[in-house]
């Protein structure tokens, strides 16, 4: 579905698949991320870096859904998805948060296009609404609040992950790169 800023698909991951995902990352994902490539943004989240080959046959249905997405509603340019590709599992507990930042690659021959966000929570949890900022006021995106819901935007827009209020909120980012922009 379309949006001014994003576009987004309910219930592209079924609630079995999503502790199937939770239970892949706990086995596989890599050392907790302590940097912060946002350095001059509040982040207070967890990350966890995990490969893609761990979890791609339970994702097909959203890399399918990120590549039309792209090709309807972008054109961009992009590398296609691999093995060794680097999804972020990121969680935030109570007090949690993530400021305006926003997604870029520090290469100079590969950008940081679009950005894919799976909410893969499998418990309730309140508060951690996700906006984004391309003109004066924030937009809200509702439609991350749901377990298995999916939304892709540019990566250049400013995002923000408010504070978690109760539970814990789950979600893997998904980098889609390609040549650098000319």
């Amino acid at each position: 579905m379309n949006t001014f800023n994003y576009y987004y698909w309910n219930n592209v991951i079924s609630s079995k698949n999503i502790k199937d995902i939770n239970c892949l990352i706990k086995k596989h994902r890599d050392k907790k991320e302590n940097k912060n490539l946002a350095a001059d943004t509040n982040k207070t989240s967890t990350v966890y870096p995990i490969k893609l080959k761990y979890l791609k046959d339970l994702l097909k249905i959203p890399m399918s859904l990120i590549i039309k997405g792209n090709r309807e509603n972008y054109g961009y340019d992009v590398f296609d998805f691999y093995d060794e590709m680097v999804l972020n599992f990121n969680t935030y507990e109570k007090n949690q948060e993530y400021d305006w930042h926003k997604d870029a690659d520090e290469s100079k021959f590969v950008d940081l296009k679009l950005t894919a966000l799976i909410n893969v929570s499998d418990k309730n949890f309140t508060g951690g609404e996700f906006s984004l900022l391309s003109s004066k006021q924030p937009t809200s995106v509702p439609e991350l609040d749901t377990p298995g819901s999916m939304i892709i935007f540019n990566s250049y827009i400013l995002h923000k992950v408010n504070p978690v209020l109760n539970g814990i909120r789950k979600t893997l980012s998904i980098f889609i790169t390609g040549p650098a922009f000319k």
